[in-house]
């Protein structure tokens, strides 16, 4: 009977321990009740999708053991070990993670991995790169054929773009800079027939360029002609050329029908230190003119009632070196600093970036810059204009850009040529990233 009652014992204490074991195991054992944004003054939003780059808290129990964290079936490496607690982890999703059909086992799509030393859990969430913007197009009158580049950030997993008239390219038909800021398109069939905008999405989201494409039908000065277009007089530029240039665009756009070049004698050295504050060109042009022939022919596109805010000048351009130095500058009075905007595309950031030309590339300068024309409608500016001489200038000497002055460097042995003077509408829709 002792025999008995001590096996007895024996196992009721077994079975005891046995079941705190498995209670101290289940207690071990990974759960996750909701992942959150983690930033300055906002650290409560809870997440449905997170993104690269994005800062998050995971909440939950089960962490302290913590081993490893995979994000779509990457480590997640450098994660601050004061950061994890047994119910909370807090970390940053590298930007380097794949996403979409970057990811090679689809099982590890949308997944974030906690790996303990009790257990492997998997939480299904849906991982996408930072949000896309598209900042601008390289050319925004090019012909369907024409290879252009989309500008902007986060431009990666894209699905495909879509061109005004709702003309569709999809994946395969278009390539992504590895540092995805840049897409290379060829303009579809079709897709240079009516104006609007591009609009780019795919895995993470979406986003529209202004709306300045194909607005062939604003165009100011086409011929150069005094009695069809708003031109007056130049000594600075060639007479009217026609011939398509330059022989190889790399099926990039090429020249506009009439385009007109500088210097007017052939090509020369463009030196910001010996030809400082010196005009290399210049053209005069009718002012209320200009805004006569965009009112008649823009098929509504601007109206005296439109912002100006909203509005830009755009011509097309190329240059036979990269452009380094000087500023394209446009006076809708000549000589009064109010109604002047200045250019200088070759600053960018801080850091000089000189234009490279392969085909034409199409300049944009937002009327907004222009103090006198800021916060004004067009039927304003037309009658404060009058009969005023307009003006337009390359010049060469030190412009100021985000506070710092700069001069570039020098454009060897150049010419630059430029068509299709235009004002456009510039204004962007918002894309629903929710």
């Amino acid at each position: 009977m002792k025999l008995l009652r001590y096996i007895g014992i024996h196992c009721i204490l077994g079975v005891l321990l046995m079941a705190g074991f498995s209670a101290c195991q289940d207690e071990a054992l990974v759960t996750v009740t909701r992942i959150c944004t983690q930033k300055v003054g906002d650290t409560e939003t809870e997440l449905a999708q997170v993104r690269l780059g994005e800062m998050i808290r995971i909440e939950g129990n089960g962490f302290a053991t913590t081993k490893a964290i995979y994000c779509n079936g990457v480590s997640v490496s450098g994660i601050n070990s004061n950061f994890i607690t047994d119910t909370q982890i807090i970390f940053t999703i590298p930007k380097s993670i794949p996403i979409g059909s970057e990811v090679k086992n689809k099982e590890e799509l949308n997944t974030i991995r906690i790996v303990t030393e009790y257990d492997n859990f998997v939480y299904s969430i849906p991982v996408l790169g930072g949000t896309p913007t598209v900042s601008g197009v390289s050319h925004t009158l090019a012909k369907a054929g024409e290879l252009i580049h989309i500008y902007g950030t986060n431009l990666r997993g894209i699905d495909k773009i879509t061109f005004p008239g709702d003309i569709v390219v999809e994946a395969g038909m278009f390539t992504e800079s590895s540092d995805y800021t840049m897409i290379t398109v060829t303009v579809p069939e079709g897709g240079d027939l009516l104006p609007g905008e591009i609009c780019v999405e795919g895995i993470s989201g979406g986003a529209y360029s202004y709306n300045y494409m194909n607005c062939k039908d604003c165009i100011f000065i086409d011929k150069f002609n005094k009695e069809s277009d708003a031109y007056n007089y130049s000594n600075f530029l060639t007479a009217t050329m026609h011939d398509p240039l330059p022989a190889d665009t790399y099926g990039e756009p090429g020249s506009p029908e009439y385009y007109r070049a500088f210097p007017k004698d052939g090509p020369a050295d463009f030196d910001p230190v010996t030809q400082n504050d010196t005009e290399i060109a210049n053209f005069r042009l009718f002012s209320q003119k200009m805004w006569d022939i965009v009112l008649a022919n823009s098929n509504g596109l601007i109206k005296e009632s439109t912002s100006c805010d909203k509005l830009a000048v755009q011509f097309d351009y190329y240059a036979t070196a990269p452009w380094s130095t000087g500023c394209f500058r446009w006076e809708m009075i000549e000589s009064k600093s109010d109604y002047r905007q200045t250019t200088v595309s070759w600053v960018e950031n801080g850091e000089l970036a000189p234009v490279t030309f392969k085909g034409w590339r199409t300049l944009t300068m937002p009327l907004s810059e222009m103090a006198a024309v800021k916060g004004k409608n067009v039927k304003q500016v037309r009658e404060a204009v009058k009969d005023a001489t307009g003006k337009f200038i390359y010049k060469l000497g030190k412009f100021q850009v985000g506070g710092t002055y700069y001069t570039g460097t020098i454009m060897s042995d150049c010419r630059v040529f430029m068509g299709n003077f235009r004002i456009v509408p510039y204004s962007k829709k918002s894309y629903s990233n929710n």
